[in-house]
Order: C-alpha cells, then structure tokens, then sequence
C-alpha cells in the first residue's frame, strides 16, 4: 500500500518539490526507515470519507491559475483567514474572505478589500492580524505603488490601510515581525539591485504610531529604513564598509523568522548553491555587482544594539538548506512560516525566481529541513518517504507538520503528523532523515484529487486549504476543507 522509493518527475511537478537524494542515498535510507515508515504509517487515521468541503471562496472571488492555490490559513478571534492571489499573475484585488469557526458559516461579505494581487500570509502580532502588501495592485488613493503598505485588523473588526510617503521607494512588503516596540517590514524597492543609489528593502515603524486610532486609511511620515546600505563617514552609516556593501548586495528580502540566538530576514541569495559558487554559473545572470565583497548574504540579522538589519560576518551562521547543485540553484529559497520548536528550528521552503521562470515556479514548495542552534540545516525524511513537508503549526507541547504525497495517478495522499516537544531535541537528530523516523506520529491522512497547501486546527476541528503544483491542472485548488 505504501511505497519506500522516490517517484522522480519532471522540473515544475512534485519531483522538484520532494525530499530527493541520488538514487543510491535514496534506496540507503529508505531501506534502512522502511519497517519503522510502514510501522508508523499502520496507525495513522484515514478521514477521506470524513471531511466536509466548506466551498471555494477563492474560486468564487475570481480567481484564477496559481490565484487558486490557499496559501495560507491564519485563526484569530475565532475565525479562519483565507491567503489567495498571485503576484506572478497580477490577481488583485484581494478580498479578505473569514470563516466563523463557532458560527460554522462563512461571513456574509468579507471583510475588506485589499489592493493587492495576492495575500501570501497573515501575521498575527500582538492582538492584531496583519497582512504584508506583498505587491500592490494598480494605482490606489496614495499616489504611488511605490509607498510602503500592510493592513492591520483592530480588536473591533475594523481593517486599517497604513502607507507611507513615497520617499523610501519601498515597493513590496512580503513579511512582518514585531521587535523590540516595532513593526519591521521586509521586501524590496525597485530597484533592488541598484548598489549606486540603494532603496532600503526593510523598514521600521514605532509600534505606538499604529495604536492611536486610525480610520481605514492612514498615510504615516514616521516609517524609516531598517537597513544601513552606506558606510560610515560624513554619509552618516553605521556599519563598516565590507557590512554597507553585503548589506546592498542583500537588500532584497522574503521572509522574516526567529533562529536560536535571534530574528533573521532571508534575501535573494538563499538558495541551494554552494556558499562559494562558481561566478561563472551562479553569478554570471548578475554580474553587476562588486567582486570585493563575497560572498553574498543569504540572511541578514537584527540588531538591537545598531535597531536595524545588517549582514553577518561570513562563516557565522551555518547553513538553513542543504547544498543541493542537483537542483536549480539559480531559484530563491523562502521559509514560509517556520517554526522554533524545542531545541530545533523546522523550516518548511517555498520558491521565487526571477526571468521567465517566475510564473512557473511562484510560490513552489521545494524542500523542508531541521535546524539546531549549532550545525546547518539537514533535510528532513517523513515516515511516509514520498511526502514532502509543506507548513507546520505549534499547539502547546505538539509540532503539527502538513505533507503531501504525490501518487502514480496524479492524486495525492495528504497527511498530518505530530512531534512531541520532548522528541524536539538534537539527539534525536538523524544525518540521513533529518530527525529520527520513530519520532514523529501518523496524526491522520486523506486522499485527495489536490495537494493541501495549508492547514490550521482550532479546538479539535482541523482545517485543510488546497491548491495544486507547477503545471498542474488547477481541479478543487481553492477549496477549504473541515474534519471535525
């Protein structure tokens, strides 16, 4: 019933999105797991027949092609937040559809519009949901998509608009943190490779600023740039020089997340390749960098005492993803929603590129990996070794991990397991499978005609988004589904 070997796939389908090794790595550790995987597997739960469709919102609101795909399911308050849209194919506007987990019905109308073409995640901050701009749609009231932009829901329900002047020229927002009384935002200027004239990629805002009351749109002066991209001297920076021009070469940001000694913002340049790659290969697309500065920063660190990003000297942090060259290195890596948990950071790892690539692989997910506070990130094996890791959520003493299957008719196996805190330890990590196999518990699984790109659980309800992969054919992509 359940196979021990890799099914490998053409480049856009599950192939590039599984834990694949070379096929002699491969049959070693899958031999090796198989007893314990078919062990595991016997006890998990199978609730196909079980689960209620709530309908397609997504599909309902319009959208289309990689639109569909649910990327994020955020509870707060005791409603369900839906994440849709696409950046790569200017989907906006957004609207911001809640389910009432208690009521179990969907809101009469949503809640807000947002003028953006997509909602990739939610960000729960404090008491308030946030939603990063990831890319704004059109021309709106401010003026200028070059204003930076995210919404916040307020304890009364009520959604507010916050933009600033168009001065910092920071165009995308794609994530949010909250840092020492801040609200940082990470994403891109325009010109994200302008090393002459640099726009900052990360900005700051006074938490205070957003708490005073505000109407459903507010233009704020206050926000500033949360990254030095010049060096010290009459200009004014207050990083050394070699940091400046990392910090530059670096200013193009995807995700904010928490490692063991901090929080940490990726860039572009987080990606399989070797930590020194060929110039050559890797580089050669982008030569219009300074040579004197590799090599070029994957991450750049918060740092309370500077109150802004600034790049990490080489050699200080070791690796958040395996070197892989077997893989397109040339495409950029982002944790989607990763998680500390005990002693171990789980990072789940969706993809971005750029060039002609970007619409097919927007948004991809491509590999999940297990991280200690020492040592570099290995990727993780499930116990059912064709599944791939595609978000994990905490409740109390538990780490929940979502997996998709891919089986040999196109459908897939969608499955939950559980970790428990105490398993969370780097004794219990594994150099072939990432985290020791027994380890992790066979919550329940389901069969379905669609990957589940995300899932939340309130109460003891569980809740399953689904979308499809690469070139797939779209089918029930958008539909929300329930287990009680």
């Amino acid at each position: 019933m359940f196979k021990t070997t890799c099914r490998h796939q053409e480049s856009g389908s599950l192939c590039d999105r599984s834990n694949t090794r070379s096929l002699n790595s491969s049959r070693r550790v899958f031999l090796g797991v198989a007893s314990l995987c078919l062990a595991a597997l016997a006890h998990s739960s199978d609730v196909t027949g079980q689960l209620v469709d709530l309908g397609n919102k997504l599909e309902q609101s319009g959208q289309r092609g990689p639109g569909l795909n649910l990327w994020d399911l955020q509870p707060f308050q005791g409603k369900l937040y839906l994440g849709m849209g696409s950046t790569s194919h200017d989907a906006g506007p957004i609207p911001v559809w809640a389910y009432d987990h208690e009521q179990q019905r969907w809101d009469d109308a949503p809640e807000t519009i947002v003028d953006q073409e997509a909602i990739e995640l939610y960000r729960v901050l404090g008491n308030h949901l946030y939603i990063p701009a990831a890319d704004p749609k059109g021309n709106v009231t401010d003026g200028s998509n070059d204003a930076i932009k995210f919404y916040r829901r307020g304890s009364n329900g009520s959604w507010v608009h916050y933009y600033s002047v168009r001065d910092l020229h920071t165009a995308h927002i794609r994530d949010l943190a909250e840092e020492d009384g801040l609200i940082l935002g990470v994403g891109n200027s325009r010109r994200p490779h302008d090393l002459l004239n640099a726009k900052p990629g990360a900005v700051a805002i006074s938490r205070s600023m957003l708490d005073t009351g505000r109407s459903q749109s507010d233009r704020l002066g206050l926000f500033r740039s949360a990254i030095s991209l010049t060096p010290p001297g009459p200009s004014g920076g207050r990083v050394d020089a070699d940091t400046s021009q990392r910090n530059r070469i670096g200013n193009w940001f995807f995700a904010l997340f928490r490692l063991h000694d901090g929080l940490y913002a990726s860039t572009r340049w987080l990606s399989w390749a070797p930590d020194s790659p060929d110039e050559e290969g890797f580089y050669r697309p982008r030569m219009d960098y300074p040579p004197q500065v590799p090599p070029f920063p994957t991450v750049l660190r918060w740092d309370r005492d500077l109150s802004q990003f600034a790049a990490p000297p080489p050699g200080t942090l070791d690796r958040l993803v395996p070197v892989s060259p077997d893989r397109d290195t040339q495409l950029t890596l982002r944790p989607f929603k990763p998680s500390l948990f005990g002693e171990l950071w789980f990072a789940p790892f969706r993809t971005h590129a750029l060039g002609e690539s970007y619409r097919t692989q927007y948004n991809q997910s491509v590999d999940f990996v297990v991280k200690p506070a020492n040592g570099p990130a290995i990727r993780l094996v499930l116990p059912d070794p064709n599944a791939l890791g595609e978000a994990v959520l905490v409740q109390q003493d538990q780490l929940f991990v979502l997996a998709n299957a891919r089986r040999p008719d196109g459908t897939y196996r969608v499955r939950v397991y559980a970790l428990d805190r105490g398993d969370a330890i780097e004794r219990k990590l594994d150099p072939d499978t990432g985290l020791t196999v027994e380890a992790w518990q066979s919550v329940l699984h389901f069969d379905s005609s669609n990957l589940a790109r995300s899932f939340a659980r309130i109460d003891q309800t569980w809740y399953f988004g689904l979308g499809f992969a690469g070139l797939e054919a779209p089918g029930q992509a958008g539909s929300l589904l329930r287990l009680d």
